[in-house]
Parts: C-alpha cells; structure tokens; sequence
C-alpha cells in the first residue's frame, strides 16, 4: 500500500516491499516507478499468495496465505526490536521510541 509516500519516492528507496496491492491493476501510471528504482539498485519484495503481475517485477516473492501477512509482519518488528533495541543500542531508535511511542509503557 503507498498511504505514506508518493509514488515517485520509489524512485529513492533501497528497498520496497509489496503486500495486498497489485499496481499493475491499481496504480497503471505510477507502476513504472518500481522498474526504474530497481535499475537504480533497490530491492523489490512482493508479499502476495498468487504470482500477481506486479510479482515479475520484484526480487523475491513470498507467497503467504491469507492470515500471515500479520504474523509476518510481527517477526519482522521483533527482529528490529532485538537488534536495535536490546543487542544493540542505537541512540536514533531510543530517541525516537521515548518521543512517538508508547513503547517505554509495554516493557
């Protein structure tokens, strides 16, 4: 989903993930953002449970199914946690944590 970004930052990114949009289908005229961005070197990662057309485009295409987008997506932030949380203290993360989250009121 691109609710965050315009289309056109693709073009910047280093690596873009995919899930629950087919832009061939829904974004015709922005699609061709994700070519040029992996000319330019960026990895392209597509979370989807069939081979969609926007699949061909990318570097790996992880075929879930329905319900573990969500799982999915919580190994992932664990991951990021641990390793910049708890092994290894980055200062920008803290930062960050302490100002927009409710993170320090979980532990």
């Amino acid at each position: 989903q691109t609710d965050v970004c315009e289309s056109a930052d693709w073009y910047n990114s280093k690596f873009i993930v995919s899930m629950a949009s087919n832009m061939n289908m829904t974004r015709t005229p922005d699609v061709h953002f994700i070519s040029e961005a992996r000319t330019e070197g960026t990895k392209f990662v597509v979370l989807s449970p069939d081979f969609s057309q926007i699949a061909k485009y990318c570097d790996e295409w992880i075929p879930i199914q329905a319900g573990q987008d969500t799982a999915l997506w919580m190994a992932a932030n664990h991951v990021i946690l641990k390793e910049y949380y708890i092994d290894r203290q980055v200062p920008y993360l803290i930062d960050y944590v302490k100002r927009y989250t409710d993170l320090p009121f979980l532990v």
